[in-house]
C-alpha cells in the first residue's frame, strides 16, 4: 500500500531477548532499532500515565549497522490506577520518516 503520509502507526506485539530476561528483541531482518535518550515521561492531568522510548532504525547488524533517518517511539502505560481498572499494557509504536 503506498501512501504519502509522514507519520504511520504500527501495532505489533513485543518479542523477548531472552525467554527469563526483561531486553527486548528489536532485530529485523533487515537491521535493528536502537534506543537514542533517556526515556520521557507521558504526563496526563499532571501525572504520569506512561513512558516514551526513542528508537533509530539501523542497517546491517548490531553494533556495525549504519543509521537511517527512521525514528521510532515506543510508549508504554505505567500508571497503576490505569492498570488495575482493566486498562492493558499497550505498546505503540509511531514511526516517522
Amino acid at each position: 500500500m503506498e501512501s504519502n503520509d509522514l507519520v504511520w502507526y504500527f501495532f505489533c506485539p513485543r518479542d523477548r531477548k531472552y525467554s527469563s530476561g526483561v531486553r527486548m528483541n528489536r532485530s529485523t531482518g533487515v537491521g535493528y532499532w536502537k534506543t537514542i535518550g533517556k526515556n520521557m515521561p507521558v504526563i496526563y492531568n499532571s501525572r504520569i500515565v506512561g513512558m516514551k522510548r526513542t528508537l533509530v532504525f539501523h542497517l546491517s547488524k548490531v553494533p556495525r549497522g549504519d543509521r537511517t533517518d527512521w525514528v521510532m517511539y515506543e510508549c508504554m502505560l505505567k500508571d497503576k490506577d490505569l492498570a488495575d481498572g482493566g486498562i492493558k499494557l499497550v505498546w505503540f509504536p509511531l514511526c516517522l520518516k
